[in-house]
C-alpha cells in the first residue's frame, strides 16, 4: 500500500509542469525555450523590439511588457513621443534597463519585477553566454528568447514576429502582418523580374549620415540588402561582409555612383552636435532639405557626381530594424526604376501599414530627395 501511494505521489510530482501549463517554443537560434502557458511579464532588452510587438497587439503593445531598454528615446525619439502620447501612463513609468551590448543585464532587478521572459536580439547571444547572463537568467527561472530585427531583417523579421506571436498567443496577428509584408514585396519582385545587371545602378548606402565622421557604409545585409532588392548594386557589399564599415571619404570621390542614399532620423534632440536628415514622424520638408544640403558640403562631397547631379536621397534609419522595411525597398526601387514601379506607392503602403498594425496614425516624412 505504501509503495502504491509513493508511486502515485511520484507520478503527481512528475506531472507538475504539465499542470502548471508550461509549453516549449523554438527561438530564432533554434534553442528550445520553456515558457509558462501565459506570458504576462516580459522585458525587452532593446526598446525598439517594440516595433515587432506593435503589429501583434496594436491596441496596447505594452500589455505584457514590464520593462524595456533606454535606446528608443535617443535613437528614435519620434516613435518614443508617439508612444508616450498614446500610452502616457505606461511609457512614463516603465522601468529601463541599460543597452544589452554595453552594460551587464541586471538579473536581480529582473527578479524583483517577477519577469518571466527576456526578449533579446540574436547579435547578443555570444556576449550573454560569455559574460554569464544566460546562465544567471536560467538559474533564476527567467526564460530568454532570441529574435532578430536588425542583422538580417529580410530573412529574420518574419520568423521573429511569428515567434513572438507564439509567445503571446497572437498567431493570427503574426500571420496577418507577415502576409502583408510578403504581398508588398511580391509586387516589387515581379516588377523587377528580368532586370539585367547593367540596368542596376551603383548605390552608395551610407549608414547614419552625419552621425560621426564620414563615412560608414552598409555591407550586404540590412540596408545593403534593401538596395539589392530594390534593383541596385550596393557598393559597400564589395568592401565588407559586416553590417557596416567606416570608409575614408577620399575613396568616394572617384567612384561612379548613380545614387547616394543616407539613413537619418531625429537624432539632434539627443545629439545636438550632429548633422542629420531628421526623417520620421516629426519631419518637415524644409528641415530635410537643409539636412541634405549640409551633408552634401562635407569634405570631398561636392566633387561626387551623384551629389552634383542631385541624386542624393535620405531614408528613415529605423527601417533597418522595423517590420515596415518593405516601404524602404519600395521607395528606393521607385528612385532607381521609376518606369517599372509605376502604380506602386510606398507612402500609401506605409500609411496602410499604420492603419492596420500601428497604435498611432501615420504622419511625417520617411524619405526625401535632394532638390
Amino acid at each position: 500500500m505504501f509503495r502504491k501511494c509513493l508511486l502515485v505521489l511520484c507520478a503527481c510530482l512528475m506531472s507538475v509542469p504539465a499542470l502548471a501549463g508550461e509549453r516549449q517554443i523554438t527561438d530564432l537560434l533554434g534553442r528550445t525555450v520553456t515558457l509558462p502557458e501565459r506570458v504576462d511579464r516580459m522585458i525587452l532588452s532593446e526598446a525598439r523590439l517594440l516595433y515587432i510587438l506593435m503589429p501583434l497587439q496594436k491596441d496596447d503593445p505594452f500589455a505584457h511588457v514590464v520593462a524595456w531598454s533606454d535606446d528608443m528615446e535617443r535613437a528614435d525619439p519620434d516613435t518614443y513621443f508617439r508612444l508616450a502620447e498614446a500610452f502616457p501612463g505606461t511609457v512614463n513609468r516603465l522601468p529601463r534597463f541599460g543597452h544589452p551590448g554595453k552594460v551587464t543585464f541586471d538579473v536581480e532587478r529582473a527578479l524583483t519585477l517577477d519577469a518571466q521572459l527576456v526578449v533579446v536580439n540574436q547579435s547578443y547571444y555570444q556576449l550573454w553566454q560569455e559574460n554569464g547572463t544566460l546562465d544567471k537568467l536560467d538559474k533564476a527561472g527567467i526564460a530568454v528568447v532570441f529574435v532578430d530585427f536588425r542583422d538580417e531583417p529580410v530573412a529574420n523579421t518574419g520568423p521573429s514576429i511569428r515567434i513572438l506571436g507564439e509567445v503571446l498567443h497572437k498567431e493570427k496577428e503574426a500571420e496577418a502582418v507577415n502576409t502583408f509584408i510578403e504581398q508588398k514585396m511580391a509586387r516589387v519582385n515581379e516588377r523587377l523580374r528580368g532586370l539585367a545587371d547593367e540596368e542596376r545602378p551603383l548605390v552608395l548606402m551610407e549608414r547614419a549620415s552625419g552621425m560621426g565622421d564620414c563615412c560608414r557604409v552598409f555591407g550586404p545585409n540590412n540596408f545593403g540588402h534593401f538596395v539589392e532588392l530594390a534593383g541596385g548594386r550596393n557598393w559597400g557589399s564589395d568592401k565588407t561582409r559586416a553590417l557596416s564599415l567606416d570608409i575614408n571619404p577620399e575613396a568616394l570621390v572617384t567612384e561612379p555612383f548613380d545614387l547616394i542614399i543616407g539613413t537619418g532620423a531625429n537624432w539632434q534632440l539627443a545629439y545636438p552636435e550632429v548633422t542629420s536628415i531628421n526623417l520620421g514622424y516629426a519631419a518637415d520638408s524644409d528641415n530635410l532639405q537643409q539636412g541634405l544640403a549640409a551633408l552634401s558640403q562635407r569634405p570631398g562631397w561636392p566633387a561626387i557626381d551623384a551629389v552634383a547631379n542631385r541624386q542624393f536621397y535620405g531614408i528613415w534609419h529605423q527601417f533597418y530594424n522595423h517590420p515596415a522595411w518593405f516601404a524602404a525597398v519600395e521607395a528606393m526601387a521607385r528612385w532607381m526604376h521609376p518606369e517599372r514601379m509605376q502604380g506602386i506607392d510606398a507612402e500609401a503602403d506605409l500609411r496602410e501599414y499604420h492603419e492596420r498594425f500601428m497604435p498611432f496614425a501615420y504622419e511625417g516624412h520617411f524619405w526625401v530627395k535632394m532638390q
